[in-house]
């Protein structure tokens, strides 16, 4: 797969737009602990001035992207447009759902593709299984890398340098009372990872839910990505999910280095 041209390099700060790329900060600044904000809480989120806050997000409230009862500001569902115009232009996440489709009427089990972005993994396309019994991660959930089968799988990928300086910076937090807190414990097993070509977690991010993931690389041995499904605790032993899902996730993960 072909990389965008300007993925890779510097770009001069005179051909930035600061207007930009401080709007993106105020879309994001909401959250599920700031559903809704008041232009002095923005002001304070994304270190603006209230007077700014105020006209980026009466701004928002113009093109329709949020709405207002004077004092609260939230934003309104045509924000989604955003990541549908990813959806619908790159190749990769609309290519992949046939195989999610057939991954899923296999094992009767909700598939995912996610790619990391930063210290996050991001869940890009998913494919829900007819009687799903697990909380799914939806297309545009992000995660701590750490806490999801398919981010140790992507964190994995990295040489061992760099694990050491993503783990230098990163907070652990704990999420479930198992959630893995120790640096040096994580490292072994993202090294493990590594050498076993999948992962598996469990309780990790939420208390009886396994998830078990593989890398997807492109023919030129790029990483690309991971697939992953998830499925509770109770429903199988850890060797028995092994032994019926690591295999048909590799074998899925190898048809499609063919197409990227």
């Amino acid at each position: 797969m072909k990389k965008p041209a300007l993925q890779n390099i510097t770009i001069a700060k005179r051909d930035l737009i600061e207007g930009l790329i401080k709007g993106i900060d105020v879309i994001t600044a909401f959250n599920d602990d700031a559903a809704r904000m008041t232009a002095t809480e923005l002001a304070e989120k994304v270190d603006i001035s209230r007077s700014a806050a105020r006209r980026y997000l009466l701004t928002l409230v113009h093109i329709g992207l949020a709405s207002t009862d004077g004092h609260n500001f939230w934003l309104t569902p045509k924000v989604l447009n955003l990541g549908r115009s990813y959806l619908d232009s790159a190749r990769l996440p609309r290519a992949i759902v046939p195989f999610l489709q057939r991954l899923t009427l296999q094992l009767q089990i909700s598939t995912n593709y996610s790619v990391l972005e930063g210290d996050d993994v991001v869940y890009v396309s998913r494919v829900n299984a007819p009687q799903a019994l697990t909380s799914g991660f939806e297309p545009g959930t992000r995660l701590p890398a750490y806490t999801a089968t398919a981010g140790r799988v992507l964190l994995s990928a990295k040489p061992d340098a760099d694990l050491r300086v993503y783990l230098e910076r990163v907070q652990l937090v704990s999420f479930t009372h198992l959630t893995v807190l120790d640096k040096e414990q994580l490292f072994n097993e993202l090294v493990t990872i590594r050498a076993d070509g999948f992962a598996l977690t469990e309780n990790q991010y939420e208390i009886g839910l396994r998830g078990i993931s593989v890398p997807i690389k492109s023919r030129s041995g790029a990483l690309i990505g991971a697939l992953s499904v998830s499925m509770l605790i109770s429903s199988c032993s850890k060797a028995e999910a092994i032994a019926r899902c690591v295999p048909a996730l590799q074998a899925t993960a190898n048809t499609l280095m063919m197409w990227v």
